[in-house]
């Protein structure tokens, strides 16, 4: 571009633009170099910059535009459009990214959450020692669930790779504890269980691409077990009792929800699960 001297006077150099708009040199030749904004004139002498004040104003605009989350490369033009359906185009295009990235926060802030919940509940039943049996009411929600061979190896059970490959073949996202579901309790204390269902919460955004099923929407009683979940048994036999003297019809389906486990520590002696058995009232 050519100019006067008498021009410049009215410019400001690359040092003014900066200092004006809280943005370094650096900033400015960066956006230069990705043409998002040019000097009005370079001095052939001295490689000098000059801005003039309509090219300054837009300093303000890009960096607007960064603050709403576009990125360098995504600003390409906006000095220079006279088409402010060029905005509406890019703005609804971020509202379609953000509202994306919106729901991954989401989810994984729930993940994160759920599990801190958890460590919570783990660490207050550990050291208070609380192993009494308790009724409880669960909410109803719908779970994912995938049916599997059981032969009490708890660790590949919770860390379960097949469940794990299953669930991202299919894009879905779980939080909160690994529950492991079995259709009679007296078999899967006995030691005679052979096949067990593990059931696990969708994150609040996952993708409906897997079947779900209910779990909850009634009463359970509920009771820790602290330790080895191979030690599990006797709980079954107190929860039996306990329902018997107070007239309470169980299962026959129990559930065991690891609370503490191998997603967190390895010494089993420190694992906390919640054993849980359907009830109803005679």
């Amino acid at each position: 571009m050519m100019t006067t001297r008498l021009d410049l006077k009215n410019m400001h150099s690359i040092g003014e633009a900066a200092d004006l708009c809280h943005v370094s040199r650096k900033t400015l030749r960066f956006y230069e170099e990705l043409g998002l904004l040019a000097p009005d004139y370079i001095s052939p002498k001295n490689g000098y910059r000059y801005y003039s004040e309509d090219t300054v104003m837009m300093i303000p605009v890009l960096k607007y535009y960064k603050q709403m989350g576009f990125r360098l490369q995504e600003m390409t033009d906006v000095s220079e459009t006279t088409d402010y359906f060029f905005h509406q185009r890019n703005f609804l295009s971020k509202l379609d990214e953000l509202k994306k990235e919106e729901e991954r926060i989401q989810n994984r802030y729930e993940a994160v959450s759920d599990w801190v919940g958890m460590l919570n509940e783990g660490t207050m039943a550990r050291e208070n020692n609380v192993n009494s049996i308790n009724l409880k009411y669960v909410e109803r929600d719908q779970y994912y669930f995938l049916d599997q061979e059981f032969n009490y190896d708890y660790k590949k059970s919770i860390i379960n790779v097949e469940w794990t490959n299953y669930l991202e073949a299919h894009e879905s996202e779980i939080t909160g504890a690994v529950i492991l579901s079995f259709s009679d309790y007296k078999e899967k204390a006995s030691g005679k269980a052979k096949r067990a269902t593990v059931v696990q919460k969708p994150v609040r955004n996952s993708k409906i691409l897997l079947p779900r099923q209910d779990f909850g929407g009634q009463m359970f009683i509920c009771k820790y077990h602290l330790g080895d979940p191979k030690d599990s048994a006797e709980n079954y036999y107190q929860i039996e009792k306990w329902a018997s003297e107070r007239n309470y019809q169980i299962g026959p389906n129990c559930y065991e929800r690891y609370v503490i486990d191998y997603w967190a520590i390895q010494d089993t002696n420190q694992f906390v699960t919640e054993i849980m058995i359907p009830a109803l009232k005679m």
